[in-house]
């Protein structure tokens, strides 16, 4: 494959390119002359000088003389190339849908066949045909010129008629662009790149290093189906190259030094565009757009040509002519359409950069910022809401975005450009999070004389972002030196996530009373990591707000589930100690389509109220009553469910793990060698009763389901003296693992045969390790074996009793408490540990007399009678209504029924939103 810079100068076949301008030429003539629906032809300009697979067709028919709406595409060809050659055909089809049209013409001087879509079918059909049996050749083309003049006035005409009877669809240039051709430029050369980047890298390590080392620090916040760094890159190298081209066309009318991007032409290579840009960027700025990747100048010849011929149609179409509505509808669609291409794994939806802003922002003349801006989606909602109160020029003065990356900056700077703002220098600039500073000098280009402009970052009022969501194992070595260099005394836990450091950082970028308003992974309401980033949050912020979904996911393309957390920079003396926990309660969607929803989230959490339950719920604590909610083993997320009635029942309840040691069940892994199923020939000594899993179990006395092998004899004494567990073990030593490893060493472990499992995993109650619809403690007979995805029990003690332990941790206070515990993941099933299990509090069965045992224990016994229930169905169900009640009133807790099933209820509602979601994108 070639390359650009080894590309020698092609030869022009004059007579096809010659006669394509000469049909041009006429159709402008004939349109001029009559008044048609066809007001002019165009497409000259892009036809490559060496012909090969082009974006856009021959001639393409515009509604307009500015050529902003386009009517048709014609592909022309000699009369030597049969008018019914295939690839012909799929050339033709393929740029009509490219434009977005509905028809095309196909001509050869012999023949013309008008095709126009059938949407039932789904494909083009002709509908007209011309004929002119006298041209055969390329001669007669000249010789009966008369013949096929004659002719191309009959297709005009015929054309026209389809038109004025709406059976063909114009496209307006815009979409064409920014919706159509951007679309089909990235996906015809994507892999064509990204293999040319593959086979250069074998003869040049740098590029291949360079290319690994940006995957290695993009990939965790910018792909989601591109999976290869090759691809991806490829991928962003095209789309640099697409906006600034597009831009510097857009921006024609407003800079004349812009007009230097019509230099570019099939004679220019990649370096000498570069050059170009730059020249640009020197008088006009908007260096985000116009700045060259690395290695963008190495492209094979058919890639660049196909981007110069998208800047020459940019060029043929009159770009710069057009109005400022339309120039805006290009750009918003240009972003939206990268954003989509960069498949950036969390890319803001409008609606929720909308409210992020305005719940984060109380000073609208004061200077905000977005310093993980990435494609600029807050950006642009703190600019637009900014504009509604001050100039556009004090907007962009005071509004300031950054990102670690370039090419989500490209994005961004077209995000943020407007007709009003060509002039004006956005406040856009390329820096780590965690290397900002008050102070520090941006350099931005004067867009009105091209001179240097030098400013010094100010404190911000407001800061907004969705902070990238990068895991702790994945947070790249720049990231980790910062950390250790700016943040010396940081206390976050060694797992913290990179949103962590960035939040806690930023406590610095603030003015005096300056708020911070985030949007980061849930994660933290429920882990270790959590905990000590919410401590780190209470040290430096006054934490205002914390809000999340209660109707589906924020971010529709990510398992991941979201919450938006709303700062304010502490003073020395801080008055406030009360945090707002917000539920929506009506889907993103919802709230997009409705404008009112959104202003009465903002307004209503900006009053601390929620009087309409069917949008938003609220619970408030204070900071003393959150640390104690939290020493009762509750995760930060069950706060958002009104958990208040807890802090009165201290002295009610006691420690899981006070009463019974707390494990997980056997982790050995390889169940077919460890849980024989059938006839093995196996010794009883070596098999002990099993439960495999809970799936199928349906009352709360529980039966074991399968056998478990353990043994720890020695190969050689089983050979002896147990055949039927030996040879069991002879039948897997040879097999492997998917991986092809030997399960010998995949299973060794210290201390242990390879083949072995002790049989210490044995509980008398049990749970599972991640519940969803049910929840409930089962009971055996006698001691089980229990596998790696259940939770066992075992008494400390000979004097618990177990039966009434069995009823108390199963009454709707435990559900409660270990939905409380846990936290959903973006699947939504409940994530709980042994751990955490073994931290939850239960109803003190040494706090009840006799009579209190014997009434809880007749009322348990009527619901160990029915199959075991889903939460919701316990909560509707009269024998399980009565027990509940029997227990809460030995307690003498009784009234606190209903607020324990109403949290329970909303926790497992928030839970689900992420799943159900899911089920109904699919």
């Amino acid at each position: 494959m070639r390359s650009i810079s080894t590309m020698k100068a092609a030869k022009t076949n004059k007579n096809e390119r010659s006669w394509a301008i000469e049909i041009i030429s006429q159709i402008n003539a004939f349109a001029s002359s009559h008044d048609l629906i066809v007001r002019r032809a165009g497409g000259e300009a892009t036809v490559s000088p060496e012909g090969g697979k082009k974006m856009f067709p021959d001639v393409i028919l515009y509604a307009d003389v500015r050529q902003n709406d386009i009517l048709q595409g014609w592909e022309l060809k000699m009369p030597d190339i049969p008018i019914t050659d295939e690839a012909l055909l799929r050339d033709a089809q393929r740029k009509a849908q490219a434009l977005g049209l509905n028809s095309f013409l196909i001509w050869n001087f012999s023949f013309a066949k008008l095709y126009i879509l059938n949407t039932t079918k789904d494909v083009f059909e002709v509908v007209h045909q011309w004929n002119n049996p006298q041209i055969r050749k390329r001669a007669d083309v000249e010789t009966c010129r008369e013949i096929w003049e004659e002719t191309l006035k009959d297709v005009l005409l015929t054309v026209n008629e389809y038109l004025c009877t709406n059976h063909i669809n114009k496209v307006d240039f815009s979409q064409v662009i920014s919706r159509n051709a951007i679309n089909v430029l990235i996906e015809a050369h994507k892999d064509r790149l990204a293999e040319f980047y593959k086979e250069e890298s074998g003869k040049n390590a740098i590029l291949k290093a360079h290319i690994e080392a940006w995957w290695e620090a993009i990939r965790d916040e910018y792909t989601l189906d591109e999976s290869k760094a090759f691809t991806a890159y490829a991928k962003s190298v095209l789309l640099n190259w697409a906006y600034k081209i597009l831009f510097a066309h857009i921006i024609k009318r407003y800079q004349k030094t812009a007009f230097l991007v019509n230099e570019i032409d099939y004679s220019t290579k990649p370096n000498e565009a570069n050059r170009i840009f730059e020249r640009i960027t020197q008088q006009c700025d908007f260096y985000n757009i116009f700045s060259k990747l690395e290695y963008n100048d190495l492209l094979p010849v058919p890639v660049w040509q196909s981007l110069v011929e998208f800047s020459l149609f940019l060029r043929g179409n009159g770009i710069q002519e057009a109005d400022q509505t339309m120039l805006q509808n290009v750009l918003e669609n240009c972003v939206s359409t990268s954003r989509r291409e960069l498949n950036g794994q969390y890319t803001t939806p409008i609606t929720l950069a909308r409210v992020l802003v305005q719940l984060t922002v109380s000073d609208w003349t004061a200077h905000c910022m977005d310093p993980c801006c990435g494609t600029g989606t807050i950006a642009q909602q703190i600019l637009a809401e900014k504009k509604r109160h001050l100039p556009t020029s004090r907007a962009i003065e005071t509004t300031w975005a950054s990102d670690k990356f370039q090419l989500p900056l490209q994005i961004a700077n077209l995000s943020m450009a407007s007709p009003d703002s060509i002039n004006l220098a956005p406040r856009l600039f390329q820096c780590n999070a965690l290397a900002l500073s008050i102070g520090q000098t941006v350099i931005l280009i004067d867009p009105t004389n091209g001179k240097e402009k030098r400013l010094e970052l100010p404190p911000q009022q407001a800061i907004c972002s969705n902070l990238p969501f990068v895991p702790f194992e994945h947070i790249n070595l720049e990231d980790k030196s910062l950390v250790s260099q700016r943040m010396p005394n940081c206390n976050l836990y060694g797992r913290s996530d990179l949103c962590h450091y960035i939040a806690t950082y930023l406590h610095g970028m603030l003015a005096e009373n300056g708020r911070l308003g985030i949007i980061t992974s849930n994660a933290w309401l429920g882990t270790k990591a959590g905990h000590y980033f919410y401590q780190e949050l209470r040290q430096r912020y006054d934490i205002l707000q914390v809000h999340i979904s209660g109707n589906g996911r924020w971010f529709k393309n990510a398992d991941v589930v979201t919450t938006i957390i709303i700062l304010q920079k502490k003073g020395q003396i801080s008055e406030n100690t009360r945090t707002s926990f917000y539920v929506w309660q009506r889907s993103l969607e919802e709230i997009g389509q409705n404008g009112e929803y959104a202003s009465r989230i903002v307004n209503n959490a900006l009053l601390d109220r929620a009087p309409d339950a069917t949008l938003m719920t609220k619970a408030t604590y204070t900071t003393a009553d959150i640390d104690t909610l939290h020493q009762f083993n509750l995760s930060y997320n069950a706060l958002f469910h009104s958990m208040s009635w807890l802090l009165n029942l201290s002295d009610y309840l006691t420690p899981l793990n006070s009463l019974f040691t707390v494990f997980r069940g056997s982790r050995r892994g390889w169940d077919d060698l460890f849980f024989p199923q059938g006839e093995t020939g196996i010794e009883p000594q070596f098999l002990h009763d099993a439960l495999f899993n809970a799936r199928a179990v349906s009352s709360l006395h529980v039966e074991p389901n399968r056998k478990a092998f353990c043994c720890n004899l020695p190969l050689d004494q089983l050979e002896q003296e147990y055949r039927g567990a030996y040879e069991w073990i002879k039948k897997f030593e040879s097999s492997t693992n998917k991986k092809g490893r030997p399960l010998p060493d995949v299973l060794q472990c210290t201390s242990m045969q390879w083949y072995e499992m002790r049989p210490y995993e044995k509980a008398v109650l049990f749970t599972e390790m991640n519940p969803d619809r049910r929840i409930f403690f089962g009971k055996f007979a006698a001691p089980t074996f229990i596998n790696q995805r259940l939770i066992g029990l075992m008494p400390t003690k000979e004097l618990v009793d177990i039966d009434l332990c069995h009823a108390l941790l199963n009454t709707v206070l435990m559900k409660c408490l270990i939905e409380a515990a846990g936290f959903g993941r973006g699947l939504g099933v409940l994530d709980i540990s042994k751990d955490r299990l073994a931290e939850c509090r239960m109803l003190n069965p040494r706090l009840l007399d006799q009579s209190a045992i014997y009434r809880i224990k007749d009322a348990f016994r009527a619901v160990c009678q029915r199959p075991i229930l889903t939460v919701e169905e316990e909560l509707d169900d009269a024998d399980w209504i009565s027990f509940n009640r029997t227990v809460l009133e030995a307690f003498e807790i009784d009234a606190l029924y209903e607020p324990i099933a109403q949290s329970l209820l909303s926790m497992r509602k928030v839970r689900w939103t992420a799943k159900d979601t899911r089920k109904r994108d699919k």
